[in-house]
């Protein structure tokens, strides 16, 4: 019986016209490729190609070999890739979130529960591409800020965010016990880029901010240490590190609140459904 190796040769073959360019693409030696080609001629019991002086023309037998050939190199992919993605799901947990808070607390409670399990994360540029990639596997469970009305699909809920103003004791900002996105507006304020919804948030409720994006936690830290600017945090982040040289004032806007639902399909109710108890009695300063 012929094996893959031997098709997938002959099929170079054909499709780059000579056994000399057909061995470059492939990385072998010209007697290789030949050896290999009669070997499946033999094994099939008919010649597929038309054998002139240093020349190999494809002929009927061939052109018909090559149809099947490239089914069953197709249908090989497949399913290596059918497996691997199989394989995949098994052993990892794919996380998809509009915010980053959601994704730190369901990493910790997974490694808690299943700790043999690989753990990824993804936050989400929309609703849509969220629940698009739940849809089709690409998510385990998606974080979203509302519930999702579907009867294959389950949503538990979370928790809320609230969004403060951080700056130092000296700024004129301090002095308020609260403050709204209208009073910030105008403010140059200190922004770390990836926090999903928060971004466009900020966006839409500062217009006339100069926000300053930093993808670099490092880089946000030193500049956060060294000047007077603000910059925002959340009541999540002051419980898992509270900075003391600063303070943190409420913003009161209800763009500022922000209440998670994990969202899964009903087939992965047993694996999620410990979440709803679980998130209630989550210890943020391990988190």
């Amino acid at each position: 019986m012929f094996d893959l190796s031997q098709l997938l040769y002959f099929v170079t073959i054909v499709e780059q016209n000579t056994i000399s360019k057909a061995a470059e693409v492939l990385l072998v030696s010209q007697p290789a490729l030949t050896r290999s080609l009669k070997n499946l001629e033999e094994t099939l019991e008919v010649e597929l190609f038309d054998r002139k002086k240093n020349k190999i023309t494809l002929n009927d037998n061939g052109k018909l070999a090559y149809e099947h050939a490239k089914k069953i190199l197709e249908m090989a992919h497949n399913m290596k890739t059918a497996l691997y993605e199989f394989d995949r799901m098994a052993t990892t947990i794919s996380i998809g979130s509009l915010a980053p808070a959601p994704i730190w607390a369901l990493t910790y409670l997974f490694k808690q529960k299943y700790p043999g399990m690989v753990i990824e994360d993804v936050i989400g540029n929309s609703d849509t591409s969220l629940i698009e990639g739940l849809k089709n596997n690409q998510y385990n469970i998606i974080v979203l800020n509302h519930p999702y009305e579907h009867n294959d699909y389950l949503s538990i809920e979370l928790f809320t965010e609230k969004l403060y103003l951080s700056v130092p004791p000296a700024h004129p900002l301090a002095m308020f016990k609260e403050v709204s996105f209208q009073e910030l507006n105008g403010e140059s304020i200190l922004l770390m880029s990836k926090i999903g919804v928060w971004n466009e948030i900020n966006l839409k409720y500062l217009p006339d901010s100069h926000l300053l994006p930093q993808n670099d936690e490092t880089v946000f830290n030193e500049i956060r240490k060294a000047s007077a600017l603000p910059h925002f945090r959340t009541d999540i982040t002051i419980l898992r590190n509270n900075d003391t040289n600063r303070v943190n004032v409420p913003i009161t806007d209800d763009a500022a609140k922000m209440k998670y639902y994990a969202v899964f399909h009903k087939d992965k109710r047993k694996l999620f459904e410990f979440i709803e108890q679980e998130i209630k009695d989550i210890d943020w300063k391990k988190v």
